[in-house]
């Protein structure tokens, strides 16, 4: 829905999608015709008006919901949406802190440490227009 793909305009878009994504399909075909057309399906029964008047909007939802499917489910690697929490960051998750908390040592006592610098390299941060961004998007 960030990048536009799923219309935050569509009532309920991201509750039906995690739920379709969730749903156990008997295989990656079965999934290519079920998902899109249950996506379709539960807006021509419960927004019927909606369907009509935002027709591309529902299909190009349907479609980048297959995407994320394929992308991310593998049935046969026991992989299923949500299997593997989302560490990205720190403010929903514990992101990196998971191990550089202070807790984690060496048998020598030495702690990972807490610099981001350790695992990153930050280009700008807290920066309202970071000239970074600027420079990386005019190429």
């Amino acid at each position: 829905m960030a990048g536009g793909c799923i219309s935050p305009a569509l009532p309920f878009a991201h509750k039906v999608s995690i739920e379709l994504l969730k749903k156990n399909y008997s295989s990656r075909l079965a999934a290519q015709t079920d998902m899109p057309e249950a996506f379709r399906q539960y807006y021509r029964k419960n927004y019927f008006a909606t369907y009509n008047t935002q027709r591309a909007q529902v299909e190009q939802a349907a479609a980048t919901l297959l995407e994320i499917y394929s992308d991310n489910v593998f049935g046969s690697m026991d992989i299923a949406w949500g299997t593997y929490p989302n560490n990205i960051g720190h403010n929903d998750s514990p992101g990196c802190f998971r191990c550089h908390d202070g807790n984690h040592q060496t048998k020598g006592g030495q702690t990972i440490s807490q610099d981001c610098n350790t695992c990153h390299s930050l280009l700008a941060m807290d920066e309202e227009n970071p000239k970074i961004l600027q420079e990386l998007y005019s190429q």
